[in-house]
């Protein structure tokens, strides 16, 4: 049977040697995902560059024309000149609410009604209106 020093040493042995594939498993991984981001930007920018191109000759060249010429596929070049144009906002709310009824655009609180009980409301309601 093996005695506790034993054992202990046999557990860090083994730990060890997962701790350090861990440990290259991770390293390897950042640097190959940072790498990917690098050459994804990269080829943003090919995308970028090849759409402009691309844009600029249409007035001399079609894109059936161009993709004679070069053996890319159409839908690709088309891809290339959308991918360099500037892409559309999208649209935004608007910041100002409709009114609620009876509300005063310049106060936000709405119209004091008249009341029909008040003298000048009577008044106002009897009084002629010019022209008629």
């Amino acid at each position: 049977m093996a005695t506790t020093d034993e054992i202990r040493r046999r557990v860090e042995l083994a730990d060890a040697e997962r701790s350090h594939r861990r440990l290259a498993t991770a390293q390897r991984v950042g640097e190959l995902a940072h790498r990917r981001t690098n050459l994804a930007a990269e080829l943003r920018d090919v995308d970028v560059k090849l759409g402009d191109l691309i844009t600029e000759a249409e007035d001399v060249m079609s894109l059936p024309e161009l993709a004679s010429f070069t053996d890319v596929p159409v839908d690709e070049l088309r891809a290339w000149a959308a991918a360099s144009k500037p892409k559309r906002g999208r649209k935004r709310r608007s910041t100002t609410r409709p009114l609620k009824p009876g509300a005063s655009p310049d106060q936000g609180e709405p119209d004091p009604q008249p009341d029909p009980s008040a003298p000048e409301a009577s008044l106002q309601a009897l009084r002629p209106v010019p022209g008629q």
